[in-house]
């Protein structure tokens, strides 16, 4: 099998079995035997853990990014969100595995620190940008300042994701909506007080 096949092959059972265990007990025989290939083959082609991770976690995000993209693009970066979450409800291994990196990643040093960093930036970028492009069509008002309103939106993301891992509770999608409302209505505000 060619090297590329071999890859693509690796990336798709380790995939697997992030979904279907514990991203912290998920190891190369797991992979392997998800793969159906040789532990051999997975270190032969994946020779650290990090890369295979960060192999598994970028074909996650482009996935993600690429089928949601046209949400925000048409009806904007709450909604963009909204649907992020949404998915990542639906799929709740993916949010385990990133919400576990993102910690891991923020200790100096670690391998994988500049990827994730950087794809996190990414997704603030694109939800700055979101947001200018509501500003200019008139979905959100001009009282949200893109990066501030980013900076809220990606921190009510994140946090009510953590609590959904952690609170039985949680209404995620409900949570959200209720949030928004209560930011829109301060942008509203800010909007009118200029």
């Amino acid at each position: 099998m060619p090297d590329a096949d071999l890859r693509a092959r690796i990336v798709s059972g380790a995939a697997d079995a992030f979904r279907d265990g514990d991203f912290h007990t998920v190891g190369p025989d797991d992979v392997a035997r998800a793969a159906d290939v040789t532990v051999a083959e997975v270190h032969r082609v994946f020779p650290s853990w990090e890369l295979l991770v960060v192999a598994v976690v970028d074909r996650w995000t482009k996935d993600g990014r690429d089928a949601l993209r046209g949400v925000a693009e048409q009806e904007g970066a709450v909604a963009y969100l909204r649907a992020r979450l949404d998915r990542g409800h639906r799929h709740p291994a993916v949010v385990r595995v990133r919400v576990a990196l993102l910690s891991a990643t923020s200790t100096p040093g670690h391998p994988a620190s500049g990827w994730f960093r950087q794809q996190y930036t990414m997704l603030f970028e694109d939800v700055t940008l979101a947001l200018v492009r509501d500003v200019v069509a008139g979905r959100e008002s001009r009282g949200a300042a893109p990066r501030h309103a980013a900076e809220q939106l990606v921190a009510l993301f994140e946090g009510l994701q953590l609590q959904a891992m952690l609170r039985d509770d949680a209404d995620l999608l409900a949570g959200w909506d209720r949030a928004v409302a209560r930011m829109r209505a301060g942008w509203a505000a800010a909007a009118v007080a200029a």
